[in-house]
Protein backbone atom coordinates (compact mmCIF):
# COMPACT_ATOMS: atom_id res chain seq x y z
CA UNK A 1 0.00 0.00 0.00
CA UNK A 2 1.22 3.47 -1.00
CA UNK A 3 -0.47 6.08 0.62
CA UNK A 4 -0.44 10.16 -0.58
CA UNK A 5 -0.82 12.54 2.06
CA UNK A 6 -1.75 16.31 2.51
CA UNK A 7 -3.28 18.63 4.40
CA UNK A 8 -6.95 17.35 5.54
CA UNK A 9 -8.16 20.46 7.54
CA UNK A 10 -11.18 21.83 6.48
CA UNK A 11 -11.29 24.97 4.72
CA UNK A 12 -7.85 24.64 3.30
CA UNK A 13 -6.50 22.87 0.22
CA UNK A 14 -7.83 19.78 -0.48
CA UNK A 15 -6.14 16.54 0.12
CA UNK A 16 -4.26 14.26 -2.14
CA UNK A 17 -6.67 11.27 -2.22
CA UNK A 18 -4.19 8.28 -1.04
CA UNK A 19 -3.15 5.80 -4.06
CA UNK A 20 -3.76 1.84 -3.00
CA UNK A 21 -1.57 -0.20 -5.15
CA UNK A 22 -0.03 -3.45 -5.53
CA UNK A 23 2.86 -4.57 -3.94
CA UNK A 24 4.69 -7.45 -4.08
CA UNK A 25 6.26 -8.96 -1.52
CA UNK A 26 8.29 -11.91 -0.97
CA UNK A 27 7.23 -13.30 2.54
CA UNK A 28 9.29 -16.39 4.96
CA UNK A 29 9.26 -17.62 8.60
CA UNK A 30 11.64 -16.01 10.47
CA UNK A 31 10.69 -16.64 13.72
CA UNK A 32 7.71 -19.34 15.15
CA UNK A 33 5.94 -20.50 18.08
CA UNK A 34 4.73 -17.18 19.93
CA UNK A 35 1.48 -16.79 21.58
CA UNK A 36 -0.54 -13.66 20.46
CA UNK A 37 2.16 -11.38 18.84
CA UNK A 38 1.15 -8.12 19.34
CA UNK A 39 4.53 -5.45 18.49
CA UNK A 40 7.69 -5.84 16.56
CA UNK A 41 10.24 -3.21 16.94
CA UNK A 42 13.35 -2.69 15.43
CA UNK A 43 15.47 -2.83 18.09
CA UNK A 44 19.06 -0.43 18.81
CA UNK A 45 21.00 -3.85 19.00
CA UNK A 46 20.17 -4.54 15.69
CA UNK A 47 17.32 -7.34 16.74
CA UNK A 48 13.68 -7.55 16.49
CA UNK A 49 11.78 -6.71 19.96
CA UNK A 50 8.38 -8.39 20.47
CA UNK A 51 5.66 -8.23 22.57
CA UNK A 52 3.09 -11.27 23.39
CA UNK A 53 -0.32 -10.59 24.77
CA UNK A 54 0.34 -12.83 27.61
CA UNK A 55 3.17 -10.65 28.76
CA UNK A 56 6.78 -11.72 27.08
CA UNK A 57 8.73 -9.21 25.76
CA UNK A 58 11.83 -11.33 23.14
CA UNK A 59 14.28 -10.39 21.15
CA UNK A 60 14.59 -12.07 17.45
CA UNK A 61 17.84 -12.22 15.69
CA UNK A 62 17.06 -10.80 12.07
CA UNK A 63 19.27 -12.92 9.95
CA UNK A 64 19.03 -16.83 12.24
CA UNK A 65 15.57 -15.96 13.34
CA UNK A 66 16.71 -17.16 16.84
CA UNK A 67 14.48 -15.55 19.74
CA UNK A 68 15.45 -14.92 23.56
CA UNK A 69 13.19 -14.08 26.02
CA UNK A 70 14.04 -10.89 27.60
CA UNK A 71 11.42 -10.58 30.63
CA UNK A 72 8.15 -11.67 31.30
CA UNK A 73 5.69 -8.70 33.38
CA UNK A 74 4.61 -10.45 36.02
CA UNK A 75 0.90 -8.26 36.58
CA UNK A 76 -0.48 -8.38 32.98
CA UNK A 77 -4.26 -9.99 32.40
CA UNK A 78 -4.71 -10.97 28.83
CA UNK A 79 -9.07 -10.81 28.46
CA UNK A 80 -10.22 -10.39 25.08
CA UNK A 81 -8.16 -8.12 22.90
CA UNK A 82 -6.13 -7.23 26.21
CA UNK A 83 -3.02 -7.87 27.42
CA UNK A 84 0.69 -6.67 26.86
CA UNK A 85 0.44 -4.71 23.63
CA UNK A 86 2.30 -2.02 22.51
CA UNK A 87 6.14 -1.01 22.67
CA UNK A 88 8.24 1.48 22.06
CA UNK A 89 12.28 2.17 22.29
CA UNK A 90 14.01 5.26 23.65
CA UNK A 91 15.44 6.94 20.06
CA UNK A 92 19.12 6.78 22.27
CA UNK A 93 19.20 3.40 23.15
CA UNK A 94 22.50 3.29 24.40
CA UNK A 95 22.27 6.36 26.73
CA UNK A 96 18.94 5.97 27.62
CA UNK A 97 18.05 2.51 27.87
CA UNK A 98 14.49 2.83 28.38
CA UNK A 99 11.52 0.69 27.41
CA UNK A 100 8.19 1.62 27.49
CA UNK A 101 4.98 -0.78 27.73
CA UNK A 102 1.57 -0.61 27.79
CA UNK A 103 -0.55 -3.35 29.09
CA UNK A 104 -3.77 -4.16 31.28
CA UNK A 105 -3.72 -5.49 34.24
CA UNK A 106 -6.72 -6.11 37.78
CA UNK A 107 -6.55 -3.16 39.48
CA UNK A 108 -8.77 -3.51 42.49
CA UNK A 109 -11.14 -5.46 40.69
CA UNK A 110 -11.14 -3.15 37.56
CA UNK A 111 -9.52 -4.32 34.64
CA UNK A 112 -7.48 -1.29 33.98
CA UNK A 113 -4.64 -0.07 31.44
CA UNK A 114 -1.26 1.50 32.07
CA UNK A 115 1.91 2.65 30.44
CA UNK A 116 5.30 1.48 32.32
CA UNK A 117 8.50 2.80 31.83
CA UNK A 118 11.41 -0.44 31.75
CA UNK A 119 15.50 0.14 31.92
CA UNK A 120 16.95 -2.60 29.62
CA UNK A 121 20.38 -3.79 31.82
CA UNK A 122 21.59 -5.95 28.61
CA UNK A 123 19.83 -9.02 29.27
CA UNK A 124 16.43 -7.89 31.37
CA UNK A 125 14.39 -5.53 31.90
CA UNK A 126 14.14 -3.71 35.68
CA UNK A 127 13.07 -0.82 37.61
CA UNK A 128 9.42 -0.12 36.52
CA UNK A 129 8.20 3.37 36.39
CA UNK A 130 4.61 3.86 36.00
CA UNK A 131 4.26 6.64 33.25
CA UNK A 132 0.41 6.20 33.30
CA UNK A 133 -2.28 4.22 35.16
CA UNK A 134 -6.22 4.22 35.75
CA UNK A 135 -6.89 4.22 31.90
CA UNK A 136 -10.21 2.03 31.75
CA UNK A 137 -9.30 -1.39 30.02
CA UNK A 138 -12.00 -3.51 28.07
CA UNK A 139 -11.91 -6.54 26.32
CA UNK A 140 -12.10 -5.00 23.02
CA UNK A 141 -10.85 -1.36 22.22
CA UNK A 142 -7.61 -0.64 24.19
CA UNK A 143 -5.87 1.01 21.61
CA UNK A 144 -2.43 0.78 22.88
CA UNK A 145 0.09 2.06 20.00
CA UNK A 146 2.86 3.86 21.76
CA UNK A 147 5.37 6.26 19.58
CA UNK A 148 8.08 8.61 20.56
CA UNK A 149 8.36 11.93 18.19
CA UNK A 150 11.33 13.46 17.24
CA UNK A 151 10.95 15.76 19.75
CA UNK A 152 11.12 13.28 22.32
CA UNK A 153 7.63 12.79 23.37
CA UNK A 154 5.30 9.79 23.63
CA UNK A 155 2.21 9.16 22.01
CA UNK A 156 -0.49 7.01 22.99
CA UNK A 157 -3.37 5.83 21.92
CA UNK A 158 -6.40 4.45 23.62
CA UNK A 159 -9.52 2.61 22.98
CA UNK A 160 -13.04 3.57 24.08
CA UNK A 161 -13.00 0.30 26.15
CA UNK A 162 -16.33 -0.68 24.40
CA UNK A 163 -18.20 2.48 25.95
CA UNK A 164 -18.02 5.10 23.13
CA UNK A 165 -19.19 7.98 25.05
CA UNK A 166 -15.74 8.09 26.28
CA UNK A 167 -14.43 9.30 23.41
CA UNK A 168 -16.07 12.50 23.24
CA UNK A 169 -15.77 13.32 27.10
CA UNK A 170 -12.66 15.87 27.82
CA UNK A 171 -12.15 14.63 31.07
CA UNK A 172 -11.77 10.57 30.22
CA UNK A 173 -8.13 9.29 28.79
CA UNK A 174 -10.22 6.77 26.61
CA UNK A 175 -10.65 7.55 23.01
CA UNK A 176 -7.57 9.68 22.79
CA UNK A 177 -4.06 10.14 21.59
CA UNK A 178 -2.47 11.10 24.75
CA UNK A 179 1.15 12.98 24.63
CA UNK A 180 3.44 12.79 27.64
CA UNK A 181 6.90 13.90 28.28
CA UNK A 182 8.69 10.53 28.53
CA UNK A 183 9.15 10.58 32.61
CA UNK A 184 5.34 10.76 32.48
CA UNK A 185 4.73 14.40 32.92
CA UNK A 186 2.38 16.90 31.08
CA UNK A 187 3.69 18.90 28.46
CA UNK A 188 2.94 22.94 28.70
CA UNK A 189 2.29 22.97 25.08
CA UNK A 190 -0.70 20.24 25.31
CA UNK A 191 -3.50 21.53 24.53
CA UNK A 192 -5.60 21.82 27.76
CA UNK A 193 -3.06 22.63 30.71
CA UNK A 194 -2.92 19.84 33.19
CA UNK A 195 -4.44 17.04 30.73
CA UNK A 196 -2.71 14.45 28.21
CA UNK A 197 -5.13 14.63 25.93
CA UNK A 198 -3.68 15.49 22.52
CA UNK A 199 -6.88 14.71 20.21
CA UNK A 200 -9.93 12.70 21.40
CA UNK A 201 -13.11 11.39 19.32
CA UNK A 202 -10.94 7.59 18.74
CA UNK A 203 -12.87 4.57 18.48
CA UNK A 204 -9.58 1.99 18.35
CA UNK A 205 -6.77 3.78 16.75
CA UNK A 206 -3.95 0.88 16.83
CA UNK A 207 -1.31 2.22 14.26
CA UNK A 208 1.03 5.10 14.70
CA UNK A 209 3.73 6.38 13.08
CA UNK A 210 5.70 9.33 12.60
CA UNK A 211 6.61 10.63 8.69
CA UNK A 212 7.63 13.76 6.88
CA UNK A 213 6.74 15.74 9.96
CA UNK A 214 3.50 14.30 10.21
CA UNK A 215 1.91 11.85 12.72
CA UNK A 216 0.01 9.10 11.30
CA UNK A 217 -2.57 6.82 12.83
CA UNK A 218 -4.98 4.12 11.31
CA UNK A 219 -8.22 3.34 13.19
CA UNK A 220 -10.30 0.70 13.53
CA UNK A 221 -14.15 1.36 12.06
CA UNK A 222 -17.38 -0.98 13.76
CA UNK A 223 -18.69 -2.22 10.26
CA UNK A 224 -17.40 -0.02 7.99
CA UNK A 225 -15.13 3.10 7.79
CA UNK A 226 -11.75 2.01 8.82
CA UNK A 227 -9.40 5.35 9.01
CA UNK A 228 -5.99 6.42 8.11
CA UNK A 229 -5.87 10.20 10.21
CA UNK A 230 -3.38 13.08 10.68
CA UNK A 231 -2.85 13.27 14.22
CA UNK A 232 -3.23 17.05 14.52
CA UNK A 233 -3.12 19.23 18.08
CA UNK A 234 -6.60 19.57 19.79
CA UNK A 235 -8.92 18.34 17.20
CA UNK A 236 -11.73 16.42 17.36
CA UNK A 237 -12.03 12.81 15.50
CA UNK A 238 -15.72 12.60 15.49
CA UNK A 239 -16.35 9.12 17.03
CA UNK A 240 -18.76 7.94 18.27
CA UNK A 241 -20.82 10.86 16.57
CA UNK A 242 -19.09 10.39 12.98
CA UNK A 243 -17.94 7.16 11.34
CA UNK A 244 -14.99 7.94 8.57
CA UNK A 245 -15.63 10.90 6.37
CA UNK A 246 -18.66 13.28 7.74
CA UNK A 247 -21.24 12.90 5.05
CA UNK A 248 -24.32 11.78 6.39
CA UNK A 249 -27.22 13.92 7.37
CA UNK A 250 -26.70 12.69 11.44
CA UNK A 251 -23.22 13.78 10.92
CA UNK A 252 -22.86 16.59 9.04
CA UNK A 253 -24.36 19.45 12.28
CA UNK A 254 -22.08 18.00 14.50
CA UNK A 255 -18.91 17.64 12.27
CA UNK A 256 -19.36 21.23 11.37
CA UNK A 257 -20.28 22.89 15.27
CA UNK A 258 -16.93 20.58 16.62
CA UNK A 259 -14.98 21.22 13.75
CA UNK A 260 -14.46 17.19 13.35
CA UNK A 261 -11.19 16.10 11.46
CA UNK A 262 -11.74 13.66 8.55
CA UNK A 263 -9.52 10.80 7.62
CA UNK A 264 -7.22 10.60 4.75
CA UNK A 265 -7.98 7.71 3.73
CA UNK A 266 -11.19 4.99 4.55
CA UNK A 267 -12.02 1.22 4.29
CA UNK A 268 -16.23 0.03 3.12
CA UNK A 269 -16.09 -3.01 4.00
CA UNK A 270 -13.73 -2.53 6.74
CA UNK A 271 -9.94 -4.40 6.78
CA UNK A 272 -8.93 -4.17 9.92
CA UNK A 273 -5.72 -1.70 9.83
CA UNK A 274 -3.77 -3.24 13.03
CA UNK A 275 -0.70 -1.48 12.29
CA UNK A 276 1.20 0.60 9.77
CA UNK A 277 4.96 2.05 9.04
CA UNK A 278 6.76 4.40 7.02
CA UNK A 279 8.61 2.78 4.17
CA UNK A 280 10.75 5.31 1.73
CA UNK A 281 12.74 3.05 0.12
CA UNK A 282 12.34 0.96 -3.47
Amino acid sequence: MVLAFGSCKKKETPIIPPNETDVELDVKVLASGFSHPWEIAWGPDNHLWLTERGGKISQVDPVSGTKKLIFTIPDVRSIGEGGLLGMALHPAFSSSPHVFVVYNYDKAGNYTEKVVRYTYNGTTLTSPVTIIDNIAGGNIHNGSRLAISPDLKLYITTGDAGNGPLAQNVNSVNGKVLRLNLDGSIPADNPTAGNAMWTWGHRNAQGLVFANGRLYSSEHGPNADDEINIITKGRNYGWPNVEGKCNSGGELPFCGTNNVMEPIMTWTPTIAPSGMEYYNND
